[in-house]
């Protein structure tokens, strides 16, 4: 009978390498940092944004998530595309895609070409990281898939974290468009160098595409525990700027500080998630726990009579502890895949919804702040998320149980 935590056709260790390519891990990480970068340098830009372009509260965060718009579409889409031509080509052509958005960005002078091309590093961070865990899992020993795609699921926080920085650093020389293209050539070096690294992962072979994956509920709940989660954690991190500064205690340099810290901490959360699994807990317990915990310093984060300090902590633990989540989510992708082939279109599901939930996020968030006024009211929405992920979570134990009775 095979263990229903591993996937069917990693029950003999005979289906991986010998030993894990670590440096071929390490450079499907760097891709999806640096892709990921393109997400991070807009929050601390996104008060000079508003103001150039003349945006209110919500069409701001509709310029934010627009980059999570094209994923919210053709996820699954893009990982089909990925089983077929390869996930190093669809790591390439995405980081190439990305800097032609970046690039044409930093030449655009009003909102709707802007958001194009935001659209278009929308197409390049979904390209490049829907190719990420499967080619992990064929460059990983059996035993240690979890943890090396545990370490994949740090990408998010980290690329996020050195974009928000480098939007601090750069703009002290340049303005935003001065960052758009150093961005670009960013990542049109990282595509030349990261296509000689992965050159030894070895590659599945290309099948067609296969819509029993689709009808199979688990990679559903996967996905459903994602968009719950990006919900919560994009609202956070695309406001937690703007919501500093309209405190006034703290200046811009405090505020990008103050907002790196709260997404960095989330990759501590990634990667202590990668720990505890690799010694067996569960990975549902984690998902559900990790959602709860976010929606109770969500609402910390944003309570009116909290002090600054107190704002910045709950929403830092807000972000650790809901690191845990993609970390056993995109560790479970391989165990809801019947073969490595389906590895990125079972991504493709996942990407697809946390797409939509990071797109949605911040303009809802926003939407209640101007609706009902005041951002004591748009925090619950993070408790509604928080929820529905802890519950969807229950869901996929109860579809895992099963499939290890039918085992």
């Amino acid at each position: 009978m095979t263990d229903s935590s591993s996937p069917p056709y990693l029950a003999d260790s005979r289906a991986g390498p010998t030993r894990t390519d670590w440096t071929a891990v390490v450079a499907v990480l760097a891709a999806g940092v640096i892709i990921s970068m393109q997400i991070g340098k807009l929050p601390p830009l996104l008060n000079t944004l508003r103001t150039e372009f003349g945006l209110d509260l919500v069409s701001g965060g509709l310029l934010a998530s627009s980059v999570s718009l094209l994923g919210g579409v053709i996820g699954i889409a893009a990982g089909f595309i990925s089983d077929r031509i390869g996930g190093r080509r669809s790591l390439v052509f995405g980081l190439i895609i990305g800097a032609t958005g970046s690039m044409a960005g930093a030449f655009c002078h009003s909102v709707v070409p802007l958001l194009a091309a935001r659209l278009l590093e929308g197409l390049g961070f979904v390209l490049t990281v829907v190719a990420g865990p499967g080619l992990i899992a064929m460059a990983a020993r059996t035993d240690q898939r979890h943890l090396a795609l545990g370490f994949w699921s740090s990408y998010m926080p980290l690329g996020v974290t050195f974009g928000m920085l480098g939007a601090l650093l750069v703009g002290i020389v340049f303005d935003w468009r001065g960052l758009w293209l150093a961005m670009a050539v960013f990542l049109l070096i990282a595509a030349i160098l990261l296509h000689r690294m992965t050159g030894g992962i070895p590659q599945p072979r290309a099948r067609r595409f296969n819509a029993a994956v689709l009808r199979r509920p688990g990679p559903w709940l996967l996905a459903g525990c994602f968009a719950c989660y990006t919900t919560q954690w994009f609202s956070i991190v695309t406001w937690m700027p703007t919501y500093l500064h309209q405190s006034g205690s703290l200046d811009d340099t405090g505020i990008a500080l103050g907002t790196a810290a709260v997404v960095l901490i989330n990759a501590v959360g990634t990667t202590a998630a990668a720990g505890l699994m690799h010694r067996g807990l569960p990975r549902w317990l984690l998902i559900a726990a990790a959602g709860l915990v976010m929606a109770v310093f969500g609402l910390l984060s944003f309570a009116p009579d909290m002090p600054v300090a107190g704002k910045i902590a709950c929403a830092m633990a807000a972000s650790g502890f809901g690191g845990m989540l993609p970390s056993a989510v995109l560790a479970s992708v391989p165990v809801e895949a019947r073969e490595p082939s389906e590895i990125a279109t079972v991504n493709g599901v996942v990407i697809q919804l946390l797409n939509i939930g990071s797109f949605a996020g911040p303009p809802a968030l926003a939407a209640l702040v101007t609706w009902f006024g005041g951002w004591e009211n748009g925090r619950w929405l993070l408790l509604a998320a928080g929820l529905a992920s802890m519950a969807l979570a229950l869901g996929l134990r109860a579809v895992e149980r099963q499939r290890s009775r039918t085992a």
